[in-house]
């Protein structure tokens, strides 16, 4: 095995290199822009900054880059059915990009305002249980936190998940591996009668560890590239021997015999010639039952950094395609970026629940599971069930039941 650098860090908000540093600090144009980073994303720092734009634009009501921040803030902190309309209000005849963007997203949410809210349930979970990382990949689009829960707290979420009737878990990060609780919530939810994915970078995953984890319906590992090059530079690791250890974790689960291996790759403008190639290093490991590609999705990466790594969804399906091809009878699939758009009902490793939309910024804060019920947090009306149904099962080999007026 490669010698591993151990590294924990609260990644730094990948939105960073694309600040305006111009701006004045503690000016409202400031605060906003940092509104997302792990200490502020909370309904504290986003209420005291509602009531400043607030004051603002009564100063100056025709302000549209103020209407459009504050339409951005009445959604995303927990936002009520007339917050909504409001947002649409101050929206209406906007001539901002941005402003027409959010006035799109507006009036999706709107779209759904008369379907069915009550008796739903919430099927695929996401839980960034775990806010500390080995790594610091480029996009990365979970919402950090900067409150860490304990596991008497973990406990008591996993218990509401599985009394509502939550089937499938995903536990991630971060690393969750990086977090020793991780093995008692593990056995806690499996024991619940929850079926659980855990999302790992594999960095540090060793025999003891998968000895611990046999429980789990699917453990997710990454691999993005067969040059070694590539794949640090996306996931943007100390470690030069990234790759080989990420190759390591694949071939530990081979000779545990462990076969419910997920594989991540993000597919990017940098590594898309390598996909053919990767396919067959991915598939010669007997532990992998699926394999999933992510079109890289920038909703939190600077401007810059989403011209260098953007990629075409007809260039990926392309791809995709005859890789498929290559491999018959092996499941693939492929993660369109378009898709994933309010698809994902995320715990935060503060507790705090949110979903995001596809475009910059765009993270919603819809309650927080340590004070709030699940069922109370499924009438939000960002959600999109439609949207959540098309998550992929944490076990390999299985298809979630027809969305009904009583599933999400």
């Amino acid at each position: 095995m490669s010698t591993r650098q151990h590294v924990e860090i609260l990644p730094p908000h990948p939105l960073r290199a694309g600040y305006d540093r111009a701006l004045e600090r503690g000016s409202i144009a400031d605060d906003f822009q940092r509104r997302l980073e792990p200490a502020h994303f909370n309904p504290g720092y986003l209420g005291a900054l509602t009531e400043r734009v607030e004051q603002a634009l009564r100063q100056d009501p025709a302000d549209e880059t103020m209407r459009w921040r504050l339409a951005f803030l009445l959604l995303q902190n927990n936002a009520t059915a007339a917050a909504v309309e409001r947002a649409a209000d101050l929206l209406a005849g906007t001539t901002l990009p941005q402003g027409r963007r959010l006035a799109h997203l507006v009036a999706g949410i709107l779209g759904r305002a008369g379907r069915p809210r009550t008796g739903r349930r919430v099927r695929r979970v996401n839980w960034s249980i775990n806010n500390r990382c080995p790594m610091s990949c480029q996009g990365c689009y979970n919402p950090f936190a900067a409150e860490q829960i304990d596991l008497a707290q973990a406990y008591r979420i996993t218990d509401k998940l599985a009394a509502h009737g939550t089937s499938d878990l995903v536990l991630a990060g971060g690393d969750p591996l990086l977090w020793p609780p991780i093995f008692d919530v593990v056995d806690h939810a499996v024991a619940g009668g929850l079926k659980v994915g855990l999302d790992t970078t594999g960095y540090t995953l060793t025999a003891e560890k998968l000895a611990r984890l046999r429980g789990l319906s699917s453990l997710r590992l990454p691999l993005d590239a067969v040059t070694a090059d590539v794949q640090r530079a996306f996931r943007r690791s100390p470690d030069g021997n990234l790759l080989q250890a990420l190759l390591d974790s694949l071939a530990l689960c081979d000779a545990e015999g462990f076969d419910r291996v997920r594989v991540h790759t993000v597919a990017s403008a940098e590594n898309l010639h390598q996909l053919p190639e990767l396919a067959a290093e991915v598939m010669s490991h007997p532990s992998v039952a699926q394999w999933v590609i992510f079109q890289w999705w920038g909703r939190r990466a600077s401007p810059a950094t989403v011209r260098r790594l953007g990629v075409a969804v007809e260039d990926v399906r392309e791809v995709v395609e005859a890789i498929r091809r290559d491999h018959p009878g092996r499941e693939i699939h492929l993660a369109e970026s378009s898709e994933r758009e309010l698809l994902n009902w995320m715990i935060q490793s503060s507790g705090q629940v949110v979903t995001f939309g596809s475009g910059a910024e765009e993270e919603f804060i819809l309650g927080n599971l340590l004070t709030d019920e699940v069922e109370e947090i499924l009438t939000h009306p960002i959600l999109d069930f439609e949207a959540m149904s098309r998550g992929i099962p944490v076990t390999p080999g299985t298809v979630f039941e027809p969305v009904d007026a009583g599933q999400g």
